[in-house]
């Protein structure tokens, strides 16, 4: 993998803080919609190639759905919130108190979801565009199902994957959810340039 893209133990301990703090934000803001306590797990961060994170989700789930939101600034590319197909229904009919038939959920599926991501995505990325002290300007979410392979090998150009994982748990059950940037070489480069600023201003 290319050395541009490698990262110190510094960096990743930086942006696994970043993260850490911007997804406890994304956390409280469904917590309070849910009426319930979500909590997280603390982020794990890794590079992969496209076509492992296709091989990674397939052993997940037949279907996944994501949602995408694209962003740029300080650096950019595109974050996705991805759930097993099961585990995304699940939690939106507890978004629902369990009040809404199966053909209903399907119908309230993308725009449930959508929602879902837009909390998400966007407190993350704003929280950390404040802690860098720089602009992330976020597009509207888009909603996308389908396989690993479907998603991932006509969706996206790009080969390297920053994957980091993300675990949700509510109070009586587990609901996996995986929070992944897609960034350019270029992208990644800015982004340690904004880390190790941030590293220099908070060290």
């Amino acid at each position: 993998m290319d050395d541009n893209i490698q990262l110190s133990e510094l960096q990743y301990d930086a942006i696994v803080e970043l993260l850490n703090i911007g997804m406890g934000y994304s956390a409280k803001a469904l917590s309070e919609i849910v009426n319930e306590e979500i909590k997280l797990s603390v982020p794990s961060l890794e590079f992969l190639y496209k076509q492992q994170m296709v091989e990674y989700f397939d052993t997940l789930s037949k279907n996944i759905v994501v949602i995408k939101q694209s962003f740029q600034g300080a650096f950019y590319g595109d974050a996705l919130l991805i759930f097993a197909q099961n585990k995304g229904m699940r939690l939106i009919n507890i978004l629902m108190k369990n009040q809404v038939s199966a053909t209903e959920l399907l119908e309230l599926e993308a725009d449930a979801i959508k929602e879902i991501g837009n909390i998400v995505l966007n407190t993350c990325l704003a929280t950390c565009s404040n802690l860098l002290s720089k602009d992330l300007i976020t597009e509207i979410p888009v909603f996308i199902k389908g396989t690993a392979e479907e998603i991932f090998n006509n969706g996206f150009d790009n080969n390297i994957i920053l994957f980091i994982q993300v675990k949700f748990s509510l109070q009586h059950e587990y609901i996996d959810g995986y929070v992944v940037f897609i960034l350019e070489t270029s992208a990644i480069e800015q982004l340690k340039v904004n880390i190790d600023k941030y590293l220099s201003e908070n060290t």
